[in-house]
């Protein structure tokens, strides 16, 4: 894990006392055997390593710190007693970070498992639960509807945003104690709060609100056989189209279908529609005329998380059928 330090660069008007500085690799030191470092006024100190040297100690956070923020470093003196010392980092000049969600028109089955949040910026981590509320058609918040796991991109521009399995799948404790978090054939609200930061410390600046509207459940595994593939010609480098019954889960589509030629997998740029209803492959050279095959992944999921192999759920008295149908055959002709 990538460790953050806390840059001399960043920080805004701070006049360090003589125990506290900075040091030539940018970690905060302080002379003594110790050293805490909270956010604004949180009880609970940030993760991260703790250097000891023979008489000073430095820290390096775990995640990234957010200019805009303040930051109060607690540090052990000599004598034993700790003393404190307050950081303000100034956040930089830049545009407010925008957000979209993914599939859109967002129309989900009521035992959806994810949705997908894409930022035009690397977004604040650690803070997501608090970022996001979701509520029910009657303005009422759905309390515990995602799962506490936070999962970004490698790029920390796009959070996959899990809705509580344990409320999605039916049977289990959640779901009979509490209910479900979509209510079948009903409309609901996700809120996105304005203070959301960039990592450069820039914040959203106003309430982003998507609806979600939730259809019926969704038992089925997504069958190939039902999709339509709109084929183009030889010679051209028009897309070859591939568009579905259902939408499936537009992360995973990114990567879990690939067009082959012979057993050489042909290079190209895909695209998936907003409502992840179609992908389509654009080729890096002209169609070659001829017999091609559609390889796709049998784990490629649906939004309920049903894959090819087998249902998210499976009820031993009426199992589901699973699909079959990993590769479709397709000619490219004149």
């Amino acid at each position: 894990m990538k460790r953050w330090l806390i840059l001399l660069s960043l920080v805004s008007s701070v006049a360090f006392a003589d125990d506290v500085r900075v040091n030539e690799a940018g970690q905060i030191e302080a002379r003594g055997g110790d050293v805490r470092v909270f956010r604004g006024d949180a009880t609970e100190p940030l993760f991260g390593s703790v250097v000891k040297g023979r008489d000073s100690v430095g820290f390096a956070a775990a995640l990234p710190l957010v200019p805009g923020e303040t930051y109060r470093v607690e540090f052990q003196t000599a004598d034993g007693s700790w003393s404190t010392q307050r950081l303000k980092f100034a956040p930089p000049e830049s545009a407010a970070p925008s957000v979209g969600i993914a599939p859109s028109p967002t129309v989900l089955p009521a035992n959806a498992l994810k949705l997908y949040l894409h930022f035009s910026q690397p977004m604040e981590q650690g803070v997501f639960l608090d970022r996001i509320t979701l509520e029910g058609q009657d303005g009422s918040v759905v309390h515990g509807a995602f799962r506490e796991t936070e999962l970004w991109s490698p790029d920390g521009k796009r959070l996959t945003l899990w809705l509580h399995p344990g409320r999605q799948k039916t049977g289990v404790n959640l779901n009979t104690d509490e209910g479900p978090v979509l209510q079948e054939n009903r409309r609901h609200t996700l809120k996105i709060a304005a203070n959301w930061r960039s990592t450069s410390g820039v914040a959203l600046g106003k309430e982003i609100v998507f609806t979600l509207a939730a259809g019926r459940v969704d038992h089925t595994c997504p069958d190939p056989r039902l999709w339509q593939v709109t084929v183009p010609k030889a010679g051209a480098r028009d897309p070859l189209v591939v568009t579905f019954d259902e939408p499936l889960d537009p992360a995973m589509l990114v990567s879990s279908l690939k067009v082959k030629r012979g057993v050489g997998e042909i290079a190209g740029v895909v695209t998936v529609a907003p409502d992840a209803r179609a992908w389509s492959f654009t080729p890096a050279a002209g169609w070659e005329r001829g017999p091609h095959t559609l390889r796709i992944d049998p784990l490629l999921e649906d939004l309920a998380g049903n894959n090819l192999l087998g249902p998210f759920e499976v009820d031993r008295d009426a199992p589901a059928k699973a699909a079959k149908t990993t590769t479709m055959a397709f000619e490219v002709g004149r």
